[in-house]
């Protein structure tokens, strides 16, 4: 049987790892907030440069300061491309870090949900024409409401309309929005490279790409967070693909408001 003495410095000796495992978990939360800190920082001085770059490879490739030829239109038009997915991949690592740390908050109001398609089509539109892709967009004249968050939903359709762009060489990319009484739902329908079925159910996982795609421009992580932000709003999110070759479509669904 323990002494008084023992058990005194068994006290003792627990206060100490406590003290310690609160200081490492005081360092720990540094830490971190240290690298929001740094990511948020990052993202906004990195956009405000690349923003300007975009714009004026923007202006180059169209022939504002002058005629360009096809091979210059080419090279300008993988610039714009490449000031895209920097700004992208700082947004979805802030918003992966958020999303881990629980500190990912919704600004939900009601909101028509066929404009927010629209506009984000429009806004893609230039990227499309840059690689000679017919981008077309079909949805409800009237208006489609839902309850929810229009900047966090615009970042959904926005990734889906580029990953469509990002693996369709030649052809088309349909964007639709369907009124289905209960829900509304979202198509993003692209004439691509198509998606293995084994592929299928792991696209919206964390990093997870095609080995064939390692060529192609992309973090992996756009889907999975298209993946949160869909089911926060109590909606769906899926894929699917004929095979190979054959293209490739993805659906989002969302409960219209009541």
């Amino acid at each position: 049987m323990a002494t008084t003495q023992e058990l005194d410095r068994e006290k003792e000796e627990l206060k100490e790892a406590n003290r310690k495992l609160r200081e490492e978990k005081e360092k720990f939360e540094e830490a971190n907030h240290f690298k929001m800190h740094l990511l948020s920082l990052t993202s906004h001085q990195v956009k405000t440069p690349l923003g300007i770059i975009r714009g004026y490879a923007t202006l180059l490739r169209e022939g504002f300061y002058g005629e360009v030829n096809d091979r210059q239109k080419e090279v300008l038009s993988k610039l714009e491309f490449a000031t895209e997915d920097v700004v992208t991949l700082v947004d979805n690592l802030i918003d992966l870090r958020k999303v881990e740390e629980g500190r990912i908050r919704y600004q939900m109001a009601r909101c028509d949900f066929a404009k927010l398609a629209r506009q984000a089509a429009e806004e893609m539109g230039h990227m499309a024409m840059s690689k000679g892709l017919n981008l077309s967009f079909a949805g409800p004249s009237d208006k489609v409401m839902i309850y929810g968050d229009e900047q966090k939903l615009r970042h959904v359709v926005q990734n889906l309309i580029d990953n469509a762009i990002k693996y369709t060489e030649r052809g088309s990319i349909a964007v639709k929005v369907e009124d289905k009484g209960n829900a509304v739902t979202l198509s993003v329908a692209d004439s691509g490279l198509g998606i293995p079925h084994r592929v299928i159910p792991l696209l919206f996982e964390e990093y997870v790409r095609d080995e064939r795609l390692k060529q192609i421009r992309g973090s992996g992580m756009g889907l999975h967070i298209a993946k949160i932000f869909v089911e926060a709003h109590q909606g769906k999110i899926w894929a699917e693909s004929r095979g190979e070759g054959k293209g490739s479509t993805f659906y989002v669904a969302l409960p219209k408001e009541a």
